[in-house]
């Protein structure tokens, strides 16, 4: 299934996705496909499968340490592909690559989006690469029928907003707080009003990210947003029980408490 598809049964079905945030290869690359369709069975609406990159710019202390162990197995974008396409046939809800750009840029943009076109991949979130220097991006994207997914910050000036707004496709990720990744306080009341002008310049779906933990927040800032994206929480719990019986179940009880599939 693709993005936008998700969204307009979202729509249909008075819904907030539910966007589950996971780390290629973390904690061994023998679980990602199992980890993958445990998310897809709690009821996680769409998979970010992030890559992970030596020098990450926007990840906290909890996916930096993820990334650091599936980087020591040595994996790459051709075992990242392999990975999609083992799944391919299992997973029915919209995959989305994310990672930096270097990765991409050394395999090569085109070649590289072409190949997750194939595996059915239907989104991208390059996290380092801005608008103003996304041409390139953009025109492959096109080309290969894959939405780019951009940022929206605190930060971002409203005049801004508004090419990140006409450039992005598939949804708008809005970023909670100024920092990195993890578990935060949030201000809901500061949230919404960014979603609230974000919302009137644009009908791309916009899911909130950075900072959610708990099914609270998940609750409050679904009432508001398209969507929202928890990440550090699930690769926490990943990390703390991959070891334990009956793991992927005590996964899926995990994410499904976190509010998939109830907003």
């Amino acid at each position: 299934m693709r993005i936008e598809e998700k969204f307009k049964q979202l729509g249909k079905e008075k819904k907030k996705a539910f966007i589950a945030y996971y780390t290629f290869g973390f904690p061994e690359i023998s679980y990602t496909s199992d980890i993958c369709l445990a998310l897809q069975d709690a009821g996680v609406d769409i998979i970010e499968l992030g890559f992970p990159f030596s020098d990450p710019l926007a990840d906290g202390s909890i996916i930096q340490k993820a990334s650091s162990i599936a980087l020591q197995q040595k994996i790459n974008l051709n075992s990242y592909l392999k990975i999609l396409k083992d799944i391919q046939r299992d997973i029915k809800i919209p995959v989305v690559f994310m990672s930096y750009y270097n990765p991409v840029f050394k395999y090569g943009i085109d070649s590289f989006f072409s190949k997750l076109a194939k595996r059915g991949v239907s989104g991208s979130i390059i996290v380092d690469l801005p608008l103003e220097e996304s041409c390139q991006y953009l025109v492959c994207s096109k080309k290969f029928n894959i939405n780019p997914v951009f940022f929206i910050t605190p930060a971002t000036s409203p005049e801004r907003a508004k090419r990140v707004a006409a450039a992005a496709k598939g949804f708008i990720y809005y970023i909670s707080i100024t920092g990195t990744t993890g578990p935060r306080s949030l201000n809901f009341k500061d949230i919404a009003s960014q979603i609230k002008e974000i919302k009137r310049i644009t009908a791309t779906p916009v899911c909130v990210g950075f900072g959610i933990h708990n099914r609270r927040q998940v609750k409050a800032i679904s009432s508001f947003s398209d969507g929202v994206i928890v990440g550090s929480e699930i690769i926490k719990f990943i990390g703390q029980n991959y070891k334990r019986k009956n793991f992927l179940k005590s996964l899926k009880r995990r994410v499904e408490d976190l509010g998939a599939s109830s907003n």
